[in-house]
């Protein structure tokens, strides 16, 4: 690749393993071919002619002009083997654009929803069911949910075209690289302000780990693939026949859920693609001395520690403390069953992550609001983050913080897990908040498996630690803490290059 950029690591840390080119595991990605700025006559070229610089413009009209017999042949070979294809565009949800970003606005880059410079170019124009997605920011994955979408489809590569290899091509190129994606970058398929700037930035694409081929080579490749059975692949064909295999029934027990979802299939667990996530073990929600069980007392909404009730049995303590006590007894039950769990996964080899609820910052500003509201600042460093000595983190294990209840938000977790190539997950912990439940939810909405094992969690009341019994549901298998430890046991334990 003639760039005139000299690039010594190129040498140091070599080329990237080649990339994966499974029929139904890629997709082509047409970045931005619409008329607001892949046409002369609309957005950034009537800007241009408008200011009187239109002659400025004509090379990279040129172009792109040039460019879209490359595309058009990429979306034929896609098409005849049924590989998906995903047209990306600038536009708002919005009539107006309201929903602009900052980083798009002060540069005009503003397409209302509805606007001519919103649809894309009839010459690569969707045909069928194509996928379109509208952004309104330079890269795809800050402001749409192209990740959740792929990750959906069971895409591992992208195959990148369209315009500005410098700019939104590279963008979303890179965080498809950050976020574990093989990504080829079609040289002669992508047009940028300049031959030059076109030039280099497929080199700093090929430095980040993207692949850069021209459409003949890639062409050859897809022709090569099987073609796809889209059918196989219908969601709606897969739902109906799980539906169809449930045995009727006329009875439920909970909910009339129940009469129309099944049981819960069974989730798949490995050593290698495995991972045991232990929620708040932290003193800030299990010592009784320290976090919520100190702003309780200081509130004057307990008398007594839980130590000192469970001595006096209850005598001259208050109400609010012989409610918080079964909480703390539940909590003491959960380590000592989290323990036994995270040693056989450990022996196994298997991912164990603490996730915890610490602020980075000294104030904790950046805790959620609804923790800050209420007084629970624990920040990273103090006693109330330190994790309960009976589960303390071995050196091979994760340690994330979150800024509110759930695991995923605000954490990388979701990041972390993939990859490290986790599919499905063991979930125990705290919930003194609900944090539990709602982890539960965001994980299974990122396609992990999960096991919940209920003996491994502490609810603050009864009744919802006897709910955790009954969350087998879908994707979410309950299993009993005896049996999931002999079934990690029994798990081989990845060789170092299998894990690398």
């Amino acid at each position: 690749m003639d760039t005139n950029v000299h690039n010594p690591f190129r040498q140091v840390l070599g080329e990237m393993p080649p990339p994966r080119l499974v029929g139904d595991r890629t997709a082509l990605v047409v970045v931005d071919m619409q008329y607001f700025d892949a046409h002369p006559d609309w957005g950034e070229g009537l800007t241009a002619r408008r200011l009187g610089v239109a002659a400025a413009f004509t090379d990279l009209f040129a172009q792109v002009e040039a460019t879209i017999p490359y595309i058009q042949s990429l979306l034929a070979v896609c098409r005849e083997k049924g590989l998906e294809v995903i047209h990306l565009r600038v536009a708002e949800v919005t009539d107006d654009s309201r929903d602009v970003g900052w980083k798009q606005v002060v540069r005009g880059l503003v397409v209302p929803k509805n606007s001519k410079e919103a649809e894309l170019l009839e010459e690569v124009a969707p045909a069928g069911d194509e996928i379109v997605i509208s952004k309104s920011s330079s890269g795809a994955f800050p402001t749409t949910n192209i990740d959740r979408i792929l990750r959906n489809l069971g895409i591992e590569t992208l195959i990148f075209t369209g315009t500005a290899t410098g700019g939104c091509v590279e963008s979303t190129v890179c965080d498809a690289l950050d976020l574990g994606y093989d990504v080829i970058v079609v040289s002669d398929a992508n047009v940028c302000s300049t031959p030059r700037s076109h030039r280099v930035a497929l080199e700093r694409m090929a430095a980040r780990g993207a692949h850069v081929r021209s459409t003949a080579e890639m062409r050859d490749a897809l022709g090569a693939l099987a073609r796809v059975d889209r059918e196989a692949k219908s969601g709606v064909r897969r739902a109906e026949q799980y539906i169809l295999s449930l045995a009727p029934t006329k009875s439920w027990e909970r909910s009339p859920y129940e009469l129309i979802f099944g049981p819960a299939i069974g989730v798949p667990l490995s050593a290698e693609r495995g991972a045991l996530i232990i929620v708040d073990a932290q003193r800030l929600t299990c010592d009784p001395d320290v976090g919520l069980g100190r702003m309780a007392r200081e509130r004057a909404a307990v008398s007594v520690t839980a130590e000192e009730f469970s001595a006096s049995q209850g005598g001259g303590t208050s109400h609010a403390a012989a409610a918080l006590e079964p909480y703390y007894a539940r909590v003491r039950r959960a380590l000592a069953t989290i323990r036994r769990l995270a040693d056989a996964a450990r022996a196994a080899g298997m991912l164990v992550v603490h996730v915890r609820t610490a602020a980075r910052t000294p104030d904790g500003r950046d805790l959620s609001r609804r923790l800050r509201a209420r007084g629970v600042l624990p920040v990273r460093g103090s006693r109330e983050t330190e994790i309960m000595p009976e589960v303390a983190p071995a050196p091979e294990d994760v340690v994330v913080d979150k800024p509110g209840g759930g695991v995923c938000t605000g954490t990388g977790l979701d990041e972390l897990l993939r990859n490290a190539g986790i599919e499905t997950v063991i979930m125990t912990g705290m919930s003194f908040d609900g944090a539990v439940e709602q982890s539960i939810r965001s994980l299974t909405d990122r396609s992990y498996g999960l096991i919940l094992v209920p003996e491994a969690c502490a609810a603050y009341d009864e009744r919802l630690q006897e709910g955790f019994w009954k969350m087998g549901t879908g994707i979410i298998n309950v299993i009993a803490a005896e049996e999931m430890v002999k079934r990690i046991a029994s798990l081989r334990a990845p060789a170092a290059a299998e894990r690398g």
